[in-house]
């Protein structure tokens, strides 16, 4: 689903360069859990961003479904950034005056399907994270971890071939956080795709495979399953 050959990402200020992507290689397979994880200034944001179709490498080649990103219009990239892609961010970005219906909608808008379909799709959505008695809430009702789950639906309504969650449990305390972590890896577990972006370690091995990066390099990429079964089997025990 996604391939990334020699990515490099520099940014210009007058004569200044400075590097944030030095040839970043990787590849993801549909129905994976992949966790990118790296301190403050490692380049895990801008390589999100470029897998997001928010930002383009200064060279290299990102293929996404088989498309290389060089070969497509910045309006080419926003239709599939809408229809392909679904967004967590660590700020919910719910609009406050808008229900929880409402604001799952939103990636809809513009989908041309009836009214009929636009509601079985909301409706769906909310019931995979929880939240069908929340439908007709407005965020200011909800707790954080709530709003937080009102975003994945809205990240899940479209449909689409992969989920992107940036830091998605960072405003959270830990039992929220837990909660958020545990919906994913169900998500995961029905065969959707997800690429989360943290710098925590213990967000990081909800995952099944941790791509660490330093100075804008991979410097591992690891298969992680090993761990959570023996976490899994620890509180089987418990």
């Amino acid at each position: 689903m996604i391939e990334a050959k020699n990515l490099k990402k520099i940014y210009k200020s007058g004569l200044v360069e400075t590097p944030a992507l030095n040839g970043v290689s990787f590849s993801i397979g549909r129905g994976e859990f992949v966790a990118i994880m790296g301190p403050s200034g490692s380049g895990k944001s801008t390589l999100m961003h470029i897998l997001a179709f928010l930002d383009r490498p200064t060279s290299g080649v990102y293929r996404f479904e088989g498309k290389s990103m060089n070969e497509l219009t910045d309006d080419q990239l926003a239709r599939i950034r809408n229809k392909r892609m679904g967004f967590v961010f660590q700020q919910y970005n719910l609009l406050p005056r808008t229900t929880v219906f409402d604001n799952v909608r939103l990636p809809l808008i513009y989908s041309g399907l009836r009214k009929e379909a636009v509601e079985r799709l909301v409706r769906e959505a909310l019931e995979a994270v929880g939240l069908s008695e929340r439908i007709n809430f407005f965020p200011n009702q909800l707790s954080g971890g709530q709003q937080q789950r009102v975003a994945i639906a809205r990240a899940l309504v479209n449909n689409p071939s992969v989920i992107f969650a940036d830091e998605p449990t960072g405003n959270l305390d830990s039992k929220s956080g837990k909660v958020i972590m545990e919906l994913l890896q169900k998500l995961n577990d029905k065969g959707h795709t997800i690429v989360l972006v943290t710098h925590e370690k213990y967000t990081a091995e909800h995952a099944k495979r941790i791509i660490q990066l330093r100075d804008g390099k991979i410097i591992s990429d690891e298969d992680v399953r090993h761990r959570r079964l023996a976490t899994e089997e620890k509180e089987l025990v418990k």
